[in-house]
């Protein structure tokens, strides 16, 4: 089957997207044995810089990796060319690492890397189109082609595409989730978060899909068990989002800001290592997103590989 598309998006900031992209994309190669591809449309580049720590970021630019090189390709009229702007490797799973050093592949992770010089890119190329008189709403669309072409190629090759998009809806978030054929939203249990994630999940069923509700997976991060977060999670499961489906609920954790701190390029740990208590978490998250692949592909959930 080719790969599902899966934007992980909310217009509020700071609700756990990059860590909610990192877990599903480890969770899912680790327990499932899938080849997972992260696309890191956020300018800040969390994914990115999670992934391949700092010194590999800038690497990857320095060798013209990325996918601000994409938008390039666009403002210049040429065809999309993806496959160069991939860095194949971006595992920090030592079990990964192992089994493909045994020619027994298992799982696997890899980016289209983001960088600070996207988002000067995307304004570029926003004065050029912008002076000609195009709407922001045409620049999204062409965009979305653009992209999609890019991605087709890579669809065979992948079981999950995950786009880690920005919180705000710029052209390119905008083609992001115009192509993305699963919505993952993760989201506080506050009210600020619930108020932003209710005008996001409007702002997608006006404008993206009317049927969102079925092809939308809700994650509640960074959760505090107090009354008061207890009682918006009720909230959100049972008035604004009732119709959405809900993953576990991911507790707020000093262990999930240290697993996503990778010391160095070269180093990789144990998925036991790396996430101590949140394992189970992890193991949680990709199951009932594995779950809700299949009940929208009308399969059944696949295996796991490991336990």
């Amino acid at each position: 089957m080719p790969a599902t598309v899966a934007a992980v998006a909310n217009l509020k900031g700071g609700v756990g997207k990059s860590t909610t992209t990192l877990m599903l994309a480890d969770g899912l190669a680790y327990y499932y044995g899938a080849d997972v591809l992260v696309v890191d449309l956020d300018p800040q580049a969390n994914s990115s810089q999670m992934l391949l720590t700092d010194r590999g970021l800038q690497l990857a630019f320095e060798q013209g990796k990325g996918v601000h090189h994409l938008l390039e390709q666009f403002a210049a009229n040429q065809p999309p060319n993806i496959a160069n702007l991939i860095l194949p490797n971006a595992v920090t799973l030592e079990e990964l690492r192992r089994a493909e050093e045994r020619d027994e592949r298992q799982g696997w992770i890899s980016i289209l890397p983001s960088h600070t010089q996207l988002r000067l890119t995307e304004m570029e190329l926003e004065e050029k189109i912008y002076t000609k008189g195009m709407a922001p709403s045409r620049l999204a669309s062409y965009l979305a082609d653009h992209i999609a072409k890019a991605l087709e190629p890579l669809t065979n090759l992948y079981d999950v595409i995950l786009i880690d998009t920005p919180p705000y809806l710029s052209p390119v978030s905008r083609a992001a989730l115009s192509i993305s054929d699963q919505f993952i939203t993760p989201t506080l249990a506050d009210s600020v978060s619930i108020w932003g994630t209710k005008q996001f999940s409007d702002w997608i069923t006006a404008n993206v899909t009317p049927h969102l509700a079925s092809r939308n997976f809700v994650v509640i991060t960074r959760f505090k068990n107090t009354r008061y977060a207890r009682n918006a999670e009720a909230e959100l499961k049972e008035i604004y989002l009732k119709d959405r489906t809900f993953g576990p609920t991911i507790p707020e954790s000093v262990q999930a800001l240290s697993a996503m701190d990778r010391p160095d390029l070269d180093s990789y740990d144990s998925i036991r290592g790396k996430y101590g208590r949140l394992r189970g978490e992890v193991k949680r998250l990709s199951e009932s997103f594995a779950e809700f692949l299949a009940k929208r592909s009308n399969v059944p959930p696949p295996k796991r590989v490991r336990e």
